[in-house]
């Protein structure tokens, strides 16, 4: 079921992230602790672009979610005498990603608040309203409803397939980054699978 899904995906949505083996994880953090500069760059160049899609699917501002991305490697370079790297060192930027963006869209709604009565700008852009052709005819108009209907999930089940399929990483990986468990995990990736096929039968 995961490959069927992963198969009728847009391209723009599947990005490709290469995993670190065990052992070139260990020694990467070995070699931040240090302080191996050309680590640390290594490390940057793999993971700055799917670091930046991540935010801005949160933000959707490429220009903020880029100084979020910056500031969690200048975080990161800051701390990393003192790194401390429970689990996989993906999962734990993009839980770092993740975090700082999140913080970021409160801080962006308080602001509206003040300046509008009502603001629902940020709930606008997380739940877009479907296209409704007639009928879907060729391959094209079912990549674009399904990435629209993906739009309309439930915000942490769009961010449990995000990190599973987009960013590809484990679910453990997905789990430390959600703050949850791998059960949790799976849950939600059926329940995000079974809501994109309703979304496509429907229609």
């Amino acid at each position: 079921m995961c490959i069927v899904f992963q198969q009728h995906l847009p391209l723009a949505f599947v990005v490709h992230v290469s995993k670190p083996s065990p052992n070139s994880e260990h020694a990467t953090i070995v070699g931040l602790r240090s302080g191996d500069l050309s680590v640390f760059e290594s490390l940057f160049r793999e993971m700055h672009r799917p670091l930046c899609a991540f935010v801005d699917r949160y933000l959707r501002d490429g220009a903020r979610a880029e100084e979020i991305v910056q500031d969690v490697f200048h975080e990161l370079w800051e701390r990393r005498d003192t790194l401390d790297v429970r689990g996989s060192l993906r999962g734990y930027l993009y839980t770092a990603a993740r975090n700082r963006a999140l913080n970021a869209r409160r801080r962006r709604a308080t602001e509206r608040a003040w300046e509008e009565d009502e603001s629902h700008d940020d709930v606008r852009l997380l739940h877009r309203p479907p296209v409704a052709p007639d009928r879907l005819y060729d391959q094209a108009e079912t990549l674009q409803r399904l990435t629209v209907a993906f739009e309309t999930l439930p915000e942490r089940c769009r961010e449990t397939m995000e990190l599973r399929w987009r960013h590809e990483l484990s679910y453990a990986e997905v789990a430390s980054a959600m703050g949850t468990g791998v059960k949790a995990v799976e849950k939600q990736l059926a329940r995000g699978l079974r809501l994109l096929r309703n979304a496509l039968l429907d229609h």
